[in-house]
């Protein structure tokens, strides 16, 4: 996966709004795990993943259709972001 943006980040936060609360860190690492998937798949073969996108957060979580943006104060919102951070973090250690 390439490095994510500041702008991919808050776009997973809002694709994460629909889930449940106990299933966003979830939700999140198996939306990395396609990304990881769609980045190999263009890096080695040259084409571009049907369902995953490109290899880029930005472009997988379009596809995912995520709700419009909340006020920042919004707990929610607030709660998926933090999944969104938690899970990225992690992924980034890997």
């Amino acid at each position: 996966m390439r490095d994510p943006t500041g702008a991919e980040l808050l776009l997973l936060a809002r694709v994460l709004l629909p889930f449940p609360a106990q299933v966003r860190s979830a939700a999140a690492a198996c939306i990395l795990a396609e990304v990881d998937e769609a980045d190999l798949l263009l890096r080695f073969q040259g084409i571009v993943h049907p369902v995953f996108g490109d290899g880029s957060l930005m472009v997988r979580c379009l596809r995912l259709s995520p709700p419009a943006e909340p006020m920042a104060a919004d707990p929610d919102f607030l709660a998926a972001m933090i999944a969104a951070c938690h899970v990225l973090l992690h992924h980034s250690k890997r």
